[in-house]
Formats: C-alpha cells, structure tokens, sequence
C-alpha cells in the first residue's frame, strides 16, 4: 500500500479495541511498562498518577529537582496539603476554613523570600548526568539562569519602588518592608524604664501571676527531733489586664510615586522611638484618671478621650494618689540628705541599691550633676560628673530619664507632683522616682502588629501599628515605690 494511503487510512473502534487488548497482552506481568488504568479523576482532567509511580496519587511536574519540592508527586501532593493546613485560618462564623495565612507565617514567608532576592542569583546547570550515565538537559542555552537573573532584578527594582508583598495596591506591600518582629525587638532596645521591670508573655487576657501576701518566717532548730513552726502559706494573685495601643502613619500616593523607599527609614526609626517611648510613658506616667482634675498629666483639664497615658496607671499615680504617704516633699534642690529621705520611705524595699532605680526627668537629672557629693573627683572618683559629664549612679542606683511629661514639651511639674497641661506656666519644679523594680510587673498579651490598607478616597495607604500591654505592682505591699516632687531645678 502506498505510504500516503497508510497515512490517510482510518481504524474502525472494534480494531482499535482489538489491537490496544493485543498490545496489552504482549506486556502482560510487565505493569511498570503499561499505561495505567483511566480512572474518573482523567476522565474529568484531574489529577492522576505518573507510568512508574505506582499507587502515586499526585501532581504533574517535572522529574528535575527544580521542579518541586518532594522526592516524588506523592511526596510534593502531601507537603503542598501541609502548607495549605498551616495557612488555613477558620471563619469565627461558619467555621470553615479561609485561604489567609496568618500574620506570622506571612511574615517569615516574606522574610525568607527577601533573604533569598539578597543573595546571589542562581546558576542552573546545562546538563544533569544521571546514575545510568546518561546525560539530562537542564539548561543547555543558559536561558533559566538569565531569566532567574532578570526577574531577581526586577524584583529588587519593584520592591526599591513600591515595596511589593502580598495583596497589591492595598497597602500591604509596606508591612514586610518594616519587618513587625524585627520592629518590635527594636522597639524593646530602645526602652530605658521598662527593661528593669519585670516583664512576662502573656498566655491569656486577663492573665493571673500567683503570689504572696506575706514571706517564710525561718525558726531556729534549737532542739534535735523537734519540729519548728510551720509558716502558713499566704497565697494570692495579681491580675495583668492588658490595654491595646495603636499609631497610625498616612502615606500619600505621590510618597509612593516619589520613592516611597526614602521615607522608610525615617519612619521606621520614628515608630521605634515613639514605641519606646510609649511603653515607657505608660510605665511611669500612665493614669486612668477622665475627670477634670487628679489625673497627674493634667491635673487642670480633663485629658482626650484616647490619650496614650489613660490606658494603665503607672508609678507617679501609684504613690501622687493611691499611696500618698509614699510622696516626699524636697522642698529644694535633691541633695544626699532628702534624697536617703525618700529612700526611708521604702522601708526593707529600700535596703539593697541592686533592686532599685531612679527615674526623672532632664531638668532634675541635670541639678543632680551638681550635688556637691558627686561634681568632684575627690569625693566622687573617676565618676564625679566634672569628669564624666553625667551622673550615672546615686547610691549606687541607676540614674533612667523620662524625655517629658505627657502633653506637655517638658519634664518640669507643679509643686504638687502633678503636672497642669492646660496652664504649662504653673509647671516649674522636678520630680523623681525611686522604686523597688523586682515589684513591677510589665506583661505584653501581644507583640507588635502592622497592618495596612488603602483610602482611595484620600489616595493614600493606612500603616497601623499596635500593641497590647499590662503593669501592674506588687501587691504585697506599698512601700517598694515613692516619689519626689517639689524639687528645685
């Protein structure tokens, strides 16, 4: 038969059948080499398994280790249903499962994937030389080794310009860019106060630290085979109720389109220092009062509904209002005589220089540089503040600076403790805190969060910082704190 009417010649379905079961029993007992069953999933163009990989549920790929990851389809299906698992986050409504991945895991995927962008570019072999010394193409032309290049980078350039991540154009390209839990370490670096505190991870909201109301009492053994007497034990709890704070930053579209890369910086480092110092604020100063006197950052003006200060009470309200018998009117100047004054107001909390600190702000902190005891090399060694330029330590305790007072520019209160936002001219005195720090407790229910999205109607990108933190003091009793007011500066 001439070749043209082989090509052309068609095979009824009965001799198709027929010659498919000839062929099929020439190989029978040789399953590795037939065609594997079609089963409804091939049928339907699903998933199906590979000649050679017997019972291999899987997906398609290629048979190069630069394909996927896994030994084999089976292998690569079952991590790819690991991965989807670790992203699924449940509907608090119907409970069924959402495509998101939660805020950790997209972090470190981002983080992996910017460590990869800042390493070399990746060279493919040309060839791949296998066991049975046969010789794989894997990129002869070196065309996958220019395109990995090329897009590597291009997403440099991209992320240079517009810091792209995950859901484009809605502001989430910037939160990678910030990095929440590197953001958050800095943030804890640069506090001053809190890092001599206590501080604890907080399992649940309101979280219950166990404590004791009173301490062992020892007993001497004066006999042999005799018991002493057994200390009752005085157990309680103290409560950290955690309160959330949060910071905006507005981007325009223009800051983008002008390299929004340039700014980066400066506000990173700004919600870094802002971070501290709200963490710090609300430590010292922080008072719940919202009325329109007592609360000790603004004694002559209710405060804002949603200043800073009002979500936790801190260690000036702790003794100017809760405990004012812990409260010592200098009256002058901080000299080494009314400052071991204040010192006696803290009892046995008082005694050893290693559990306490002192914190102030820069204008009592610079009349301490003057006290006579310490401006001096012959009365205070290599550390006298004409030397040193600063005084670090008195008594031997931390010296810790608060910048401000809240709502106001300056540390300076009035006579009473209290600072007057409303009438700034009644705040021309200093104040200083002593405290036992082992009798603080700090607690953070959750770390830093950054979220972000897009106001199309300003044409701008929203980036949300927050947090959500606890303190609380000892309950044991009241004299680990107390402050100073009325002090000359």
């Amino acid at each position: 038969m001439p070749y043209d009417e082989i090509q052309s010649a068609e095979l009824t379905e009965e001799a198709t059948d027929a010659l498919a079961d000839a062929v099929a029993d020439r190989l029978a007992g040789k399953a590795d080499w037939r065609t594997p069953r079609r089963t409804i999933f091939e049928d339907e163009g699903g998933i199906r398994s590979k000649p050679g990989q017997k019972g291999s549920a899987a997906f398609y790929g290629g048979d190069d280790v630069y394909t996927l990851t896994g030994r084999d389809d089976a292998e690569r299906a079952t991590n790819l249903h690991l991965a989807q698992t670790m992203i699924e986050v449940p509907d608090p409504r119907s409970g069924r499962p959402e495509r998101w991945a939660s805020d950790r895991l997209r972090e470190v995927m981002v983080g992996a994937a910017e460590k990869a962008l800042s390493g070399p570019s990746r060279s493919f072999p040309a060839y791949k030389d296998l066991a049975d010394s046969r010789r794989l193409e894997v990129d002869p032309d070196g065309f996958a080794t220019k395109a990995m290049a090329e897009w590597r980078t291009a997403a440099r350039q991209a992320r240079a310009k517009a810091m792209t991540s995950t859901g484009a154009g809605a502001g989430d390209e910037w939160v990678p860019t910030f990095a929440a839990s590197e953001l958050w370490n800095d943030i804890h670096f640069a506090t001053i106060v809190a890092p001599a505190m206590r501080r604890v991870q907080m399992p649940t909201n309101p979280f219950d630290l166990p404590s004791q109301t009173a301490s062992v009492t020892w007993k001497y053994a004066s006999s042999e085979n005799t018991a002493v007497t057994a200390t009752d034990p005085t157990t309680a709890k103290e409560v950290l109720s955690a309160k959330k704070l949060m910071a905006e930053v507005d981007y325009s579209s223009e800051t983008e389109e002008d390299s929004i890369v340039a700014a980066t910086p400066a506000i990173r480092a700004d919600l870094v220092r802002s971070g501290a110092q709200a963490i710090d604020d609300l430590l010292v100063h922080g008072d719940t009062e919202t009325g329109a006197t007592g609360n000790v950052n603004s004694d002559d003006a209710a405060p804002v509904a949603g200043d800073q200060f009002l979500a936790l009470n801190g260690l000036r309200k702790y003794c100017l209002v809760t405990n004012t018998g812990q409260v010592s009117n200098l009256a002058g100047a901080v000299s080494s005589t009314n400052f071991n004054t204040l010192r006696a107001l803290l009892g046995k909390y008082g005694a050893r220089a290693s559990d306490l600190v002192i914190i102030t702000g820069g204008s009592t902190f610079v009349s301490m540089n003057t006290i006579t005891e310490v401006i001096t090399p012959d009365k205070y060694g290599a550390g006298a503040t004409i030397l040193a330029g600063e005084l670090a330590r008195f008594f031997g305790i931390p010296i810790l600076l608060s910048e401000a007072i809240p709502l106001l520019t300056s540390d300076k209160v009035a006579a009473d403790g209290k600072a007057d936002s409303a009438t700034p001219a009644n705040n021309t005195t200093g104040w200083l805190v002593l405290v036992n720090r082992r009798m603080w407790t700090i607690g953070f229910r959750r770390e830093l969060r950054l979220e972000a999205w897009r106001d199309i109607k300003k044409d701008q990108s929203v980036l949300v910082a927050s947090f959500r933190q606890a303190q609380i003091p000892a309950s044991v009793s009241v004299l680990h704190t107390a402050v100073a007011r009325n002090a000359t500066v």
